[in-house]
């Protein structure tokens, strides 16, 4: 049964899809129309009260489900962001990309069409954008922590060319941009558990839309297949595919273990959320306005970076503990040199700044000079 926020969650996605190429700001609307909406959609409580109060009404789309660390620390900025600029914006989230049939690759086009004005998603769904940079995000087997990831994405040339890299598209990512999502493992049927690179031989794996990471698992053996996030739990269900590879805050926010058995540690990339603004929307904004969340997001992206490994911890004991999938530890430590042409071919697709950061990691990893 849908709750009431869930109906709003819903009314909202289907409302803003439906009116085309329009953008929707609050001051386009006549007082009238605006009274009239606030009559019959008839917001409660406080998130009511702040909503009608904005001068600027704005939606933030994001993948993950609303109990998810991602969710609360998006809430919580906004929440922020509203009373710091004394009621000038207001923006409601809305978990699982608002229930949007296409998922993360229609969010991102209606944010960069102005019908949403944020979207948190993550590198993947961006490699076909702006690859010379984002691919940096999806480099399979290099990383071996979170933290790895964000000594390399926290630098300020890190914004400032993945910034360079979206304008033409309508976005704006502004520093400390990258929310946390953690290592991603896979989970996989029965019959096809992990205990080393070998099972990936033949492994029918759906993979997320990315040439990064198709070429990758082609290099180990598997046969990967594209879904969208929407189609996992099915395709599993209907063995259309034997495995999904994701943080664990997937396996357990889809359900996947309902239909998967072997949770497979194998840590083989990570997953975080880039943080991007529809360019008009950000320029609309008073520089007070761009000044306070400029200043926030650090905050808060150091905050969910830390709940999110709390959470991730938790997880895995809840998984493998209360929900029954059989915990593999596979040994992966040769997939650096097993992948060394996935990585030149990666490597040659980013840009110069782009390069000179990702090259001391992929030095040390593969142990080859030739970057």
């Amino acid at each position: 049964m849908l709750t009431r926020k869930d109906f709003l969650i819903l009314a909202s996605t289907a409302f803003l899809t439906a009116v085309g190429g329009k953008q929707i700001r609050a001051g386009q609307l006549s007082s009238k129309t605006k009274s009239d909406l606030d009559r019959l959609v008839n917001i409660p409580g406080q998130y009511g009260e702040d909503f009608n109060k904005a001068k600027i009404k704005a939606f933030h789309l994001h993948n993950q489900p609303k109990t998810s660390p991602l969710h609360e620390s998006i809430q919580g900025l906004w929440t922020e962001v509203f009373k710091r600029t004394n009621g000038e914006i207001f923006v409601s989230v809305l978990p699982q990309d608002g229930l949007l049939p296409g998922s993360d690759p229609q969010a991102i086009r209606l944010v960069a069409t102005g019908k949403f004005e944020i979207v948190s998603v993550a590198g993947p769904i961006l490699d076909q954008v702006c690859p010379e940079v984002i691919s940096i995000q999806n480099f399979l087997f290099l990383y071996q922590s979170v933290q790895d990831v964000y000594q390399i994405i926290n630098q300020p040339i890190f914004a400032e060319i993945l910034n360079r890299s979206l304008s033409k598209f309508n976005f704006k990512y502004l520093p400390n941009g990258t929310f946390d999502n953690g290592m991603r493992a896979v989970t996989s049927i029965e019959e096809k558990p992990i205990h080393s690179l070998d099972d990936f031989q033949g492994l029918v794996i759906r993979i997320p839309p990315s040439q990064d990471f198709l070429e990758a698992m082609k290099d180990l053996g598997a046969n990967p297949k594209i879904f969208t996030m929407n189609e996992v739990y099915n395709v599993l269900k209907n063995r259309l595919v034997q495995a999904q590879e994701n943080p664990l805050s997937i396996a357990k926010g889809f359900n996947l273990y309902e239909v998967t058995k072997y949770l497979n540690i194998t840590n083989h990339g990570w997953s975080g959320y880039n943080t991007l603004f529809n360019l008009d929307f950000w320029n609309q904004l008073s520089s007070s306005a761009q000044k306070t969340i400029s200043e926030l997001l650090p905050i808060y992206q150091a905050q969910q970076i830390k709940k999110q490994e709390e959470y991730n911890n938790l997880l895995y004991t809840e998984l493998t503990e209360k929900l029954g999938m059989i915990p593999t530890h596979p040994d992966c430590s040769q997939a650096p040199q097993k992948l060394i042409n996935v990585y030149k071919s990666m490597y040659s697709k980013l840009n110069t700044e782009a390069k000179s950061l990702i090259r001391p990691l992929l030095e040390t990893r593969t142990g080859v000079k030739i970057w």
